[in-house]
């Protein structure tokens, strides 16, 4: 007996040992690190060593080479003020007050969140006065505060959430100043009485205190929402929702000039002879790379031997044996393929002609025996890539992940979209993608989520849809740059009443 069969039969032994005794498993679990970001934007270390800068007008200071852009791209001296402090590196971290912020560059935060402005707000708090909000009947909620039409277009304008930073009070009316205020993370708005400018509160001066005396989305094409035929949406039910996966594409011609939906886990296509017979299309087989030579049985214990041809086939686990058989066996998944194996540490996989089957040890309960998604690989490899970025000139390196939380819901069920966005493999914070659902009628609608957390995530609910059942929901999550042009990611879920 070679090297190769010993390790293979040491896979399975181990799979065979894990999947029966080590059912409980617990994963391990991450704690995030705060940081106190207050405390260190708001301190003055008078060890810092200033940047060259010369005083110009009295209390007032040179902007620094590395705020420049920055800086007149936000309005400069107009919008935020004159620069009221020399500039100073800290724990890495380059900081210049103007009047109106903290101007910040990190050169190890992504690179298109290096430059932002110190949330000021969160140490200065928000004045009360007269809630405004239900007198405005046009604005956006944001953070589960109400931005009112007035403030909304320079909230917008100035980046949004990303610069301005997260509301963090209704917008009020301040009696003693005859002004409508709101107050954000970073900066803050104001509108005097008879005057129809907004400007920004004075953060950074009162921050520094004495330190310092001396767009909208590009429209896409309606397009309306394909209902699966009687004949998939059938085949779907028999074989159960769960077991298929979610519906990657609507019905569509395959490169063999036959019908077919590709799911996550497999592809079902129309028969060559009869117009109402829908198959499983032999996936694993085709794509070659999962196949391997049948052997002679190792006679395993908890195994099964499923023979090919002349004594030789493939030993299955019975934990696979098992799962087949609560899906139809092999007239379902087709005979197996390949032997067990692991492309990864603790993840075992074993592939039969339709689909492959994977034993995840790290994940929990349902989640850790399921079939393989090569519904993904397919339509990369038949139909183009399943996620189309677009250009862009300020995120280089995005990674946004999409998902929702329920695969299928009813006509009168809400849904969930998840979004999660990377740069450089770093989260995002405060960045607002746009949510575009395309209804089934073709018209769309467009909704934005709240500015992402710390870990680069967000997410938003949306209404229960009336659609008859087999119809795919299509949306697209988009995000923008500077120049307004978006990232998007796009997906789908399915109208699904199992009753």
């Amino acid at each position: 007996m070679g090297q190769k069969d010993l390790s293979r039969i040491s896979f399975l032994f181990l799979l065979i040992l894990l999947a029966f005794s080590l059912g409980g498993c617990n994963l391990g679990e991450f704690s995030e690190i705060n940081n106190d970001w207050s405390k260190k934007i708001l301190s003055w270390d008078k060890k810092q060593q200033p940047h060259n800068s010369r005083q110009t007008n009295p209390g007032t200071y040179p902007v620094d080479l590395i705020f420049i852009d920055f800086y007149e791209y936000f309005g400069g001296e107009t919008v935020l003020g004159p620069a009221i402090s020399i500039a100073t590196t800290s724990e890495g971290q380059t900081k210049q007050y103007t009047e109106s912020g903290l101007m910040i560059f990190d050169p190890t935060a992504p690179e298109s969140s290096r430059f932002t402005f110190a949330p000021l707000g969160l140490e200065l708090g928000a004045s009360e006065g007269d809630l405004l909000g239900k007198a405005y009947t046009t604005g956006r909620i944001v953070n589960d505060y109400f931005v009112i039409s007035i403030f909304l277009e320079k909230y917008e304008s100035l980046g949004g959430a990303r610069f301005v930073g997260k509301p963090i009070s209704e917008a009020y009316y301040n009696t003693e100043k005859g002004r409508i205020e709101q107050y954000f993370e970073n900066l803050g708005f104001y509108q005097l009485d008879g005057d129809s400018t907004v400007h920004l509160m004075p953060y950074g001066a009162y921050a520094c205190d004495r330190n310092c005396r001396d767009q909208e989305p590009i429209a896409g094409i309606p397009v309306l929402q394909s209902v699966l035929p009687d004949k998939f949406i059938q085949k779907t039910l028999e074989l159960g929702l769960p077991f298929v996966g979610k519906p990657l594409t609507g019905v569509h011609y395959a490169l063999d000039v036959r019908q077919e939906v590709i799911f996550e886990n497999i592809v079902l296509v129309a028969g060559d002879d009869h117009a109402e017979e829908v198959n499983i299309r032999p996936i694993a087989v085709e794509f070659g790379e999962h196949a391997q030579h049948p052997e002679e049985s190792h006679d395993l214990p908890l195994s099964v031997f499923y023979e090919i041809e002349d004594g030789i086939g493939y030993d299955v686990p019975l934990y696979f044996v098992e799962f087949l058989n609560a899906n139809g066996g092999t007239k379902i998944a087709g005979d197996p393929i390949s032997h067990v194996f692991s492309p990864e540490p603790s993840v075992y996989w074993q592939c039969f002609t339709n689909l492959c089957l994977q034993f995840n040890l790290n994940m929990e309960g349902n989640e850790r025996l399921r079939p393989v998604p090569l519904g993904f690989e397919y339509k990369d490899k038949q139909n183009g890539r399943v996620v189309d970025f677009q250009s862009g000139q300020t995120l280089e390196k995005l990674d946004m992940k999409v998902w929702e939380r329920y695969p299928y819901v009813s006509s009168n069920n809400s849904q969930e979209i998840n979004v999660a966005l990377y740069e450089d493999g770093k989260p995002l914070n405060n960045f607002e993608p746009v949510l575009v659902v395309t209804m089934p009628d073709g018209s769309q609608r467009k909704a934005y989520f709240d500015p992402s957390d710390k870990t680069g995530r967000s997410a938003i609910g949306l209404a229960p849809i009336d659609a008859p059942n087999g119809t795919l929901i299509a949306y697209k999550v988009c995000l923008f740059g500077f120049e307004g042009e978006p990232r998007c990611v796009g997906d789908n879920y399915l109208i699904w009443d199992s009753n």
